[in-house]
């Protein structure tokens, strides 16, 4: 393989063998004598936190950051195979610090640590085709760990654009890695990412930032769930608590066994926790797909009156325009507020007003 299939490789098989060995570890009941004793002298074994310290210092030894940094300045360019000439050297490091970073994003969302891992992938610009999107497994990867990691940080819009992107890609190109070893990975992404936007397309709807292809997929794999989650009972709790299980990653836990008590399996313990804030998080918002469907009825009502249709009293009304408010809301990679509903509101003397957010015309696009 060339470099950049590669690098993208070790960074993979890192990431992967850190994942595997947590699982392994974590699930003791069935351990022989002999594997109790193979952990307990080698357990420093593909260490978590030792794998993120080689990692960082890759990045820090390459110097990615500030080579992408300027890049993003027009002073240099980052190619796949740039320097790699029997003159100018090997550019083997500086891409395997940039898979490092991807490799980073992906173990520190199996840790649950979302806003650290998007960190680590700050220097990238997925909005750009850059070396990550050379190698389709890296592609898919990268896009993957990504947008979860926006779902659970609560940015919405962003997640959905990005799985959007990726889908559409995959839709186009898939026939043609057909006879790939990555292929059977490649679909298993592609239903996950799948069932990931409905997640995202549930709890904020933002259709107009899906492709009509992408829309025709979602509506045949999972237009019965769709509607369920529209609704605010158990069976839309139950709805997103399949998807969820399904199409979220491996999550793992940082530390090793503890040997010396009762033996029991915790691989699933890092699951369950991310499962049980996840619906929590579903649970505090079940109430707002009613409010948001009455709200675009309306360009004025009264709170006595949506009250009413919503079947709470006034204050209970209040408390969930608050939360509606809260969670349409979330910090962007600069640290900025950011509202990720497709419209707005506001009260005045008990009169909800209702205003559209109008989307940026974008005549290039249309033109094309």
């Amino acid at each position: 393989p060339g470099p950049t299939t590669a690098t993208s490789s070790e960074s993979s098989f890192t990431a992967s063998s850190t994942c595997s060995c947590c699982q392994y570890r974590a699930k003791l009941k069935t351990k022989t004598e002999d594997e109790l004793n193979q952990l307990k002298q080698f357990d420093k074994a593909w260490n978590v936190y030792g794998v993120l310290n080689y990692l960082q210092a890759l990045v820090e030894k390459s110097m990615i950051t500030q080579i992408l940094e300027r890049e993003k300045e027009g002073l240099e360019q980052f190619t796949a195979t740039d320097g790699y000439d029997y003159e100018g050297g090997s550019n083997v490091l500086k891409v395997l610090g940039y898979y490092s970073m991807i490799g980073l994003l992906r173990i520190h969302c199996l840790l649950g640590d979302y806003h650290t891992g998007l960190k680590c992938l700050g220097p990238i610009d997925l909005n750009q085709q850059g070396v990550y999107s050379i190698v389709i497994g890296s592609h898919i990867s990268t896009i993957y760990h990504y947008g979860f990691a926006n779902l659970m940080m609560r940015r919405y819009v962003e997640a959905t654009r990005e799985f959007n992107k990726i889908l559409l890609y995959i839709l186009k190109y898939k026939q043609y890695h057909q006879k790939s070893p990555q292929y059977d990975q490649i679909l298993k992404k592609n239903e996950q990412m799948y069932a990931l936007l409905v997640i995202c397309l549930s709890l904020c709807p933002q259709n107009k930032l899906i492709d009509e292809n992408v829309s025709t997929q979602l509506k045949e794999k999972y237009n019965d769930k769709m509607t369920k989650m529209q609704r605010y009972d158990d069976e839309a709790y139950a709805a997103y608590d399949e998807l969820f299980s399904y199409a979220c990653p491996k999550f793992i836990t940082p530390s090793p066994p503890v040997l010396d008590q009762p033996l029991t399996n915790y691989n699933q313990d890092a699951y369950r926790l991310q499962l049980k804030l996840f619906l929590y998080e579903v649970k505090q918002q079940q109430l707002l797909s009613g409010i948001r469907s009455y709200l675009k009825l309306y360009s004025t009502i009264t709170i006595s009156k949506l009250a009413q249709y919503m079947e709470v009293d006034e204050a209970t009304l209040r408390s969930i325009l608050m939360t509606y408010k809260h969670k349409m809301h979330a910090v962007d990679s600069d640290g900025k507020m950011v509202s990720s509903a497709d419209f707005d509101f506001y009260i005045v003397e008990d009169v909800i007003h209702v205003v559209e957010s109008k989307p940026t015309k974008r005549h290039g696009d249309y033109f094309l």
